[in-house]
C-alpha cells in the first residue's frame, strides 16, 4: 500500500503538523468561500445572458436572483471563516451583496409590466385599434365594429 511520507503512517492519519501534497495550507478556507462566491454569482449572470432566448428563463428571472443571495451567503460565511486577512472576504461580499440588490431591484421593480391608466371597465366601448392578422394583414376593429362580435386573441409563447 502507498502512502505519502510526510502525510500519514499508511494507516490513512495524518502525521502531526504534516500535510498532504493535494491540501494547500496556504490557501484558507474562507478564500476558498470567496472563489466560490464569485463563480456562483458570475456564472447565474453568464447562465441568464446565454439562456435569454429560452421563455422559461426569461419569463421567470428569480433563480439568478437566488443564486446571488447563494453567493452572497457563502461570501458572508467567508467574512466569517477569516482568521486573517479579512479585506478579501468583504470586498466579495459587497460584490455579490451589490448584485444581490441589483438583481432584485431590477427582477421586482424595474422589469415589471407597469399598469396600464386606460384599462376597460365592463360594458366599456373598446378604442379603435389596428393590428396585424394570422397572414399579417392590417385589421381595425373600426372595420367590424356593429357588423361581427370581435375577439382578440394574443398568442403568448412558442408552439
Amino acid at each position: 500500500m502507498f502512502s505519502w511520507p510526510h502525510c500519514g503512517n499508511g494507516t490513512g492519519r495524518r502525521v502531526a503538523g504534516g500535510a498532504c501534497p493535494w491540501q494547500n495550507r496556504r490557501v484558507s478556507t474562507s478564500t476558498r468561500l470567496c472563489v466560490l462566491s464569485v463563480v456562483v454569482a458570475l456564472g447565474a449572470v453568464a447562465a441568464y445572458l446565454l439562456l435569454f432566448r429560452v421563455a422559461i428563463i426569461r419569463n421567470h428571472p428569480e433563480s439568478y436572483v437566488i443564486a446571488f443571495a447563494l453567493a452572497t451567503a457563502l461570501a458572508a460565511l467567508a467574512v466569517a471563516r477569516a482568521q486573517r486577512r479579512r479585506w478579501p472576504a468583504w470586498l466579495v461580499l459587497g460584490f455579490t451583496g451589490l448584485l444581490l440588490v441589483a438583481g432584485a431591484w431590477f427582477n421586482f421593480v424595474a422589469a415589471r409590466v407597469p399598469a396600464t391608466p386606460t384599462a376597460l371597465h365592463l360594458g366599456e366601448r373598446a378604442p379603435d385599434f389596428t393590428l396585424p392578422d394570422a397572414t399579417g394583414r392590417p385589421v381595425s376593429l373600426a372595420e367590424y365594429r356593429g357588423k361581427k362580435p370581435v375577439v382578440i386573441v394574443f398568442y403568448r409563447g412558442y408552439w
